[in-house]
């Protein structure tokens, strides 16, 4: 091998190299044999049946080998919305649009096609100087483009997503058009985290091919509050009405009462779709401290829920403290409730639109939600029940 401090001889460097080829070869396929945590990407286009529509038509929306033509059809606006839910994840596609365009990517959109309780990502060919909330790459009304990144109308884009609470970024056309901290946007912060992924028909034509999205992993650490039965981790507290469940879907009916859920906390975020029979009354307490018995106990703070616009407290209102906005929900449909405490703050919103806030709340201490019903010949649903503690 020669003496030391020389460098051993080529014959003997190729001979070691043959040999070694093979084992290098091995280790090679070993190594990328071996499981990841990623997640696959998912080609949701590529299966119609793994999206729902909230209004339009069949025409609103038609799907051809992977790809999907989003056009201005019966009942706009409507929306086509994943059946898959997401938190965090990475998406891209590529769209194309049609001479005054009106289009949008949903970010965590609830399934009651409330888009604007979660983020839209305006996909449009307008351009403003200075940028404007409304352009293409806005997130919109909320947020104006970083540049101006969109192809002339009728040519192929790029957009790439990645949602990663609380950093969203967006590029188009491999331009950063949003990089942004939702926590610290006074609007956006409140926006939901969990839910699906969509696109807008609203005006003109939009086609979108080669959509890919990949999950990252929860950050929000939610807890589901209602099981697909029954009512585990429910408690039924002084009722003189029925509670129960069907297949999700908390179902009160006919007289007065209340269902405490077991966990505990002080501050929270929490939300959930409501629907209601005509002028029927509800509410969702909070800081509800139990007694010794089932008829005594200390009810804390209530958000109302009463779909009647002429009321004092109409759906959405801190009880006592703050009137709801009576043009954010729609009587007798699912409406999505958002509720977010935090010492003596409470603040409401409906279908993503604010509706209640204040800062007077005295009840600060730990507690329980309770739903309550609270007319006979009515009844009061929920479902989708996400809680947050935050304590």
């Amino acid at each position: 091998m020669g003496t030391l401090g020389s460098l051993p001889p080529i014959p003997y460097l190729l001979g070691l190299m043959t040999r070694l080829t093979p084992i290098i070869a091995f280790c090679f396929i070993c190594l990328i044999a071996l499981p990841t945590n990623a997640e696959s990407p998912l080609l949701l286009l590529e299966d119609p049946d793994a999206w729902f529509r909230v209004d339009g038509s069949e025409e609103s929306f038609i799907f051809d080998d992977g790809s999907v033509e989003i056009g201005w059809a019966e009942n706009n606006p409507s929306v086509l919305l994943s059946k898959k839910i997401f938190e965090n994840f990475e998406a891209s596609f590529e769209f194309n649009t049609s001479k005054w365009c009106e289009s949008g990517f949903f970010i965590s959109a609830p399934s009651n096609g409330a888009t604007r309780a979660g983020i839209e990502v305006e996909l449009n060919n307008q351009v403003s100087e200075p940028p404007s909330v409304l352009d293409g790459g806005a997130l919109f009304r909320e947020v104006p483009p970083l540049v101006p990144a969109m192809n002339p109308y009728e040519t192929w884009n790029t957009c790439w997503v990645k949602m990663d609470w609380p950093r969203l970024t967006v590029k188009i056309n491999d331009k950063v058009v949003q990089a942004i901290d939702l926590s610290e946007h006074p609007r956006l912060k409140y926006a939901l985290r969990r839910g699906s992924v969509g696109f807008q028909s609203s005006a003109g034509t939009i086609h979108i091919r080669n959509f890919s999205i990949s999950p990252l992993p929860d950050s929000e650490n939610g807890i589901v509050a209602i099981p697909d039965q029954g009512l585990e981790g429910w408690q039924v507290v002084n009722s003189r009405n029925s509670w129960e469940n069907r297949d999700g879907v908390i179902h009160a009916e006919d007289g007065n009462g209340y269902l405490l859920f077991n966990k505990v906390c002080q501050d929270f975020d929490f939300h959930c779709l409501y629907r209601t029979s005509p002028n029927s009354n509800g509410g969702v307490f909070f800081r509800w401290v139990p007694g010794k018995s089932d008829d005594d106990y200390d009810r804390g703070n209530e958000i109302q829920i009463w779909d009647n616009r002429d009321t004092i407290t109409p759906s959405g209102s801190v009880y006592h403290f703050d009137r709801g906005n009576e043009f954010a929900f729609e009587p007798r449909e699912w409406n999505l409730l958002q509720i977010f405490v935090r010492g003596s703050h409470a603040k409401t919103f409906i279908n993503g639109v604010p509706s209640a806030e204040t800062d007077s709340l005295e009840k600060v201490r730990p507690g329980h939600i309770v739903l309550q019903m609270h007319r006979t010949h009515a009844w009061v649903e929920w479902k989708e029940m996400i809680l947050v503690p935050r304590d």
